[in-house]
């Protein structure tokens, strides 16, 4: 009935095929056969390794780069961090290079030392060592005799970076156990106080200190992170197999590494657990319950697809098969009992409530057991603490903070129970110059008239059930955005262009930000262009010429 025309030929109709291209995974599907979580442009998360929004995802057949780098994202123009397969060794600029004398020496890589004479040569007493007298140690030990191969000059300095010299890599290992994060932050907070106070060239030297260390620490700690590195692949895609002796297996250092993957995955699962049981049992409504809601847990769940695992009844699924596992590896003897005697005591002690009775079994039971003395233990465990804080924090960082209670416990009634940084960097001592010698004068800041800050300290809350009528509300945001875009939207006069004057202002922090802080000191300042080198004025030059100093041998 005048419809025939308008039916194609049926031979040119296509016919549906079977297609082979399987459903695409749930995201806890995913996580339960050891995979990353798939989420267009974001770095999802996997039971061994955490979700990054600051990482660039690699392109369908795009090769993923030996150590990791620095790229553009070419649809936003930002700057994007691109794993690498490798560690990189940031003295040399390349992948992380494993001993190829055996395993012994990769444990050695691993758990790094220094020879009887070197110790005694470095060792600082903890019992009285100050901590201008442990910055003065290291500031000597890093500098060396230096030469410029171009020009002939000589000079006694520490090396431009990225280089380092031996003497400075002993006195950090000999010392490892007393240095690490705390005198990363206690070197830092006296750099800031330097320049607080102006005076510019302590706060350079401070600087350059400061920056060489932490290069010691990233050269030193990269074997290290390598090792672990190699296990979240062995431990990663496997999540699910109770026969761990399949895949977790090999040379000590090897077995070591696996182990800690496990017991890290262990404790970050747990902690999620913990928080999604944590958001489960806080009321959804106004107020301070909502304010609980936002710092509990990962705030990644706030995306749009998170690429993250957080609901618990799928985070209780992972933290379950992650004890199972962990487990598993411990009850196997030919994995698990020849481990170093401070890896051993971390599975060991988390089942001894109290310090009383955790320093108990460590002197009593464990140390005698495992032939070793309870000093060397806590050396031992402190080293471990320096090694995995250097890890990445999601997913290490539960487990590193569990491993800083234990040397805090297994520390108490000892020499080593007393901490020479608490009055540098916990502001026990008060809030002033003269009696806090990590203390430094902050500031607040003439931000700009279209800043966030000055948005957020001039914009009123809208309490629920008192906004208002509409009309009250429009005008408060319309004013809000022309604040802090600088245009206005909405309402108004559209028949008319008005030109709008704003006169700048000095900006007035609100009392309750300043709490009674100075307004614009400009110290952060003091340094400026000299902040993006490594040296002082003086060491522009040297600094840009870093390929060609060589170490004067003595």
């Amino acid at each position: 009935a005048g419809f025939t025309n308008e039916v194609p030929d049926s031979s040119k109709i296509p016919v549906a095929t079977r297609t082979s291209k399987a459903p695409k995974k749930s995201k806890l599907e995913q996580e339960l056969s050891g995979e990353r979580i798939q989420e267009d442009g974001v770095v999802g998360e996997s039971v061994t390794s955490s979700a990054s929004v600051s990482d660039m995802p690699l392109e369908p057949g795009m090769a993923q780069p030996d150590v990791t780098t620095v790229v553009t994202d070419p649809d936003t123009g930002i700057a994007r961090i691109q794993q690498g397969k490798y560690v990189m060794d940031k003295v040399t600029g390349k992948a992380v290079v494993l001993s190829s004398l055996g395993p012994e020496y990769r444990l050695a890589q691993m758990f790094p030392g220094v020879p009887p004479e070197t110790r005694e040569k470095y060792r600082f007493d903890i019992a009285t060592v100050t901590v201008p007298e442990m910055i003065e140690g290291l500031r000597e030990a890093c500098t060396v005799p230096l030469k410029n191969s171009s020009t002939g000059k000589e000079w006694l300095g520490i090396p431009p970076h990225p280089q380092i010299s031996n003497p400075s890599v002993d006195f950090v290992l000999a010392n490892r156990d007393f240095l690490g994060h705390r005198m990363k932050k206690t070197l830092g907070r006296l750099k800031l106080r330097a320049q607080s106070q102006f005076q510019k060239e302590e706060a350079s030297e401070l600087r350059t200190l400061w920056k060489h260390f932490l290069l010691l620490e990233d050269h030193i700690s990269a074997p290290f992170r390598q090792i672990i590195l190699n296990a979240e692949a062995n431990v990663g895609p496997n999540f699910g197999n109770l026969d761990v002796k399949s895949y977790c297996d090999g040379d000590l250092y090897e077995r070591t590494a696996n182990y800690l993957v496990l017991k890290s995955m262990v404790a970050h699962w747990e902690k999620k657990y913990n928080d999604a049981l944590a958001l489960e049992e806080i009321p959804d409504d106004e107020g301070i319950n909502f304010l609980a809601q936002l710092y509990t847990g990962d705030p990644k769940r706030y995306l749009p697809d998170p690429p993250i695992i957080f609901r618990l009844n799928e985070v209780s699924r992972i933290v379950v098969m992650a004890q199972k596992m962990c487990a598993a590896f411990v009850a196997e003897a030919e994995l698990f009992d020849d481990l170093p005697a401070e890896v051993k005591f971390v599975e060991q002690a988390l089942g001894i409530q109290g310090g009383t009775a955790l320093r108990q079994f460590m002197l009593e039971d464990f140390c005698p057991a495992n032939n070793v003395d309870g000093a060397s233990l806590r050396e031992g465990l402190k080293r471990l603490y320096q090694q995995m804080f250097n890890m990445q924090i999601d997913p290490y960082g539960d487990l590193t903070m569990t491993l800083w209670n234990l040397c805090v416990a297994t520390s108490v009634g000892t020499e080593e129970a007393r901490d020479p940084y608490e009055e540098y960097i916990a502001n026990v001592r008060g809030t002033k110059y003269e009696n806090n010698p990590g203390f430094f004068q902050t500031y607040t800041f003439n931000h700009d008239k279209n800043s966030l800050v000055r948005f957020l300290d001039s914009a009123k809350v809208i309490e629920k059930g008192t906004a208002g009528s509409a009309e009250d509300v429009g005008r408060q945001i319309q004013g809000e955005a022309f604040q802090l875009l600088g245009f206005d939207f909405g309402g108004g006069d559209k028949g008319a262009e008005k030109e709008v004057v704003v006169e700048e202002k000095d900006y007035q922090v609100p009392e309750d930000r300043a709490i009674g802080r100075p307004h614009m000191m400009g110290w952060l300042d003091l340094l400026g262009d000299d902040e993006e080198l490594m040296g002082g004025k003086d060491d522009k030059e040297e600094a840009f010429e870093a390929d060609k100093w060589e170490e004067v041998k003595s």
